[in-house]
């Protein structure tokens, strides 16, 4: 019969090629995750397409209204005094601002700081700021044709405390 020692390393043998097995189909299960059974799923984006769809967004108008709400699906419950308003989303790159017209003067309704933002706490009548660490975003609302709009002003932070 066989040896010991050739018992042994039959073992070893067939120690090796069981994990070699093992970790092949690790692999090819790792690697099929997010590909999906039969496709490729989706592919990472390269820098050039990151760049693009960054000044796509950025090419949109700071002050873009957006579909008014449907008459029969009022977005807030109508008051007296602004029951024929309606409200308009207006964006900047601090933020967006939710804002309806009541006459001449404006109401904000809400507002929404952009990722890395934050939201002024102080409310100055129809102009809003949004603050990061190195950027201030100023909104004034005004109404046009009963639509409020916005001119965005943007500022660096020249406080440079690091000096």
């Amino acid at each position: 019969m066989s040896s010991p020692r050739t018992r042994t390393a039959l073992v070893a043998l067939a120690w090796t090629a069981a994990v070699v097995v093992a970790t092949l189909v690790g692999m090819s299960a790792v690697g099929a995750i997010g590909t999906g059974i039969l496709g490729r799923g989706q592919q990472a984006l390269t820098p050039s397409q990151v760049d693009q769809a960054l000044a796509a967004a950025r090419a949109v108008p700071a002050s873009a209204p957006v579909a008014p709400p449907s008459p029969t699906d009022p977005p807030f419950p109508p008051s007296d005094s602004a029951a024929a308003a309606v409200a308009d989303v207006v964006t900047s790159p601090g933020g967006t601002i939710v804002a309806r017209c009541t006459g001449s003067a404006v109401e904000i309704v809400s507002a929404s700081p952009a990722q890395g933002f934050r939201l002024d706490d102080e409310r100055e009548g129809s102009r809003m700021r949004f603050e990061s660490e190195d950027t201030t975003v100023a909104v004034q609302l005004s109404c046009q044709g009963g639509r409020p709009v916005g001119a965005v002003e943007v500022q660096g932070d020249d406080d440079d405390d690091d000096d």
